[in-house]
């Protein structure tokens, strides 16, 4: 069946299509989404590092975190004490903020792309965007929640040296938050990369 008159089918226009941007918006928003899960990873390390410090300098000793508190000892050496970890939260909010602009960035270009192919070709299964969607709004209830503990916890905090002050409520709060990142950041990736290839005919979608 041939298209309306002034029309293009289906092939013209998938090897007309304007490719420029997506391929690298894309490899962008892939490239934002992997640093920012890093960041977290190192960001929650530095915390808990920070926390068996503050055990440590109470008790002198009883370091259940080896690992976290001697690389977060290592990389505070030269700085305030207090220093690293707000560094690491800035990183964190900086790099949050690229991987956010990078996904925007791409899904624009991928949506224009799917207008000149007039929906010749599917987005990702309902089942990858739930997952993705799921995962993005644990990520942001756990952190609002984890941010919340950290300032109610802090030095002037309503709940400083509590039961809430304890290894018990921050490290699985803290764990859980940086598994939903992880978690988040490779579903985005493969949602940017399933949809580059079923737009671009780079290979079959698995």
């Amino acid at each position: 069946m041939r298209p309306p008159a002034g029309e293009p089918d289906v092939a013209s226009r998938t090897s007309n299509q304007p490719r420029r941007g997506l391929q690298g918006t894309a490899r962008l928003a892939a490239v934002a989404l992997t640093v920012w899960a890093v960041v977290d990873v190192v960001r929650t390390i530095l915390m808990v590092g920070h926390y068996e410090s503050r055990i440590e300098i109470a008790t002198h000793g009883n370091v259940d975190v080896a690992p976290a508190f001697y690389a977060y000892m290592i990389l505070s050496e030269p700085f305030p004490y207090g220093f690293v970890p707000a560094a690491a939260d800035w990183l964190w909010i900086l790099t949050a903020l690229v991987a956010a602009a990078a996904v925007v960035t791409w899904r624009y270009y991928a949506r224009r792309t799917a207008e000149w192919l007039g929906d010749a070709v599917r987005w990702p299964p309902a089942g990858t965007m739930w997952s993705w969607f799921v995962a993005v709004l644990g990520t942001t209830v756990l952190y609002l929640l984890s941010w919340l503990y950290r300032w109610a916890t802090a030095g002037d905090g309503r709940f400083h040296e509590t039961s809430l002050d304890t290894r018990t409520a921050a490290y699985p709060l803290w764990t859980a938050g940086t598994v939903l990142v992880v978690v988040t950041a490779v579903l985005s990736v493969r949602v940017v990369r399933r949809t580059v290839e079923a737009q671009e005919g780079f290979g079959p979608q698995t």
